[in-house]
């Protein structure tokens, strides 16, 4: 059997609740971690407040070209980095980074009309077009204070949006991050956000991830590895490239 990037589109944009599903009225997929069977990790960077934060986490990932990271900023900050820093949101997706939706303002989803998240999710999607000078597809929401909400699943069904928590907090000084994120296991999402103790926290921990032979990977990778096993957890190799076909022994 062979499943196609067609056949994994069509059961993540189905009512296939990943990993976790506390909230009966929560229909949209919604993501705590990913697959435990590889050694990878998602790093997310929420907010995005700090340009000076962003340059350094730029610089710092430029030494780590083969870790790959998400970032969930809020729209305000796509549009004022991109103006004190031309081209900074291009440079990070040419590299392999990948950008989420976080509002545009760090609003609370949860109190907000299902009609006033669309549009402020199109607003968002505005300033990120605006900035990367070109349609982008968007595949993951981090709600602003972790909330889960009607709203927020109405939204991910009506975008086509996977709601992503994380199963390891980033807060805190960099000694205790360090030491949870090395307890941490495969498929693990790891929440930082843009600012200075994350950016210590970064600093210290990745030489420990390359030495360990860990993976850093973007949101895509950690979900499309789950997409894949579970339609077929057994018999299965990937294939190389980038076409997401699964070949499957009878």
């Amino acid at each position: 059997m062979k499943l196609g990037a067609a056949a994994l589109l069509g059961v993540s944009a189905s009512k296939f609740i990943p990993v976790r599903n506390d909230e009966p009225y929560f229909t949209a997929p919604l993501l705590w971690h990913g697959s435990r069977s590889f050694k990878r990790m998602a790093f997310t960077y929420d907010d995005c407040y700090l340009l000076n934060k962003m340059q350094a986490l730029e610089v710092l990932l430029n030494e780590y070209p083969e870790f790959k990271v998400t970032f969930f900023p809020v729209g305000q900050k796509l549009l004022h980095l991109e103006e004190q820093d031309s081209g900074i949101w291009k440079r990070l997706v040419e590299r392999g980074h990948e950008i989420g939706y976080h509002t545009f303002d760090h609003v609370n989803l949860g109190i907000m009309s299902p009609a006033a998240a669309l549009m402020d999710y199109d607003k968002w999607y505005a300033a990120l077009t605006q900035v990367l000078g070109r349609e982008y597809n968007v595949r993951f929401v981090r709600p602003p204070y972790d909330v889960i909400s009607y709203t927020m699943d109405v939204l991910c069904q009506e975008r086509g949006l996977v709601a992503t928590l994380f199963s390891i907090g980033g807060g805190g000084e960099p000694d205790i991050v360090t030491r949870a994120i090395q307890k941490g296991k495969g498929g693990d999402i790891v929440q930082m956000h843009i600012r200075t103790q994350d950016y210590n926290s970064s600093v210290q921990v990745y030489p420990w991830l390359r030495e360990n032979k860990w993976e850093l990977v973007t949101m895509s990778k950690l979900y499309d590895d789950y997409l894949r096993e579970q339609v077929n957890p057994e018999g299965c190799d990937v294939e190389a490239g980038s076409s997401l076909m699964r070949t499957c022994l009878e």
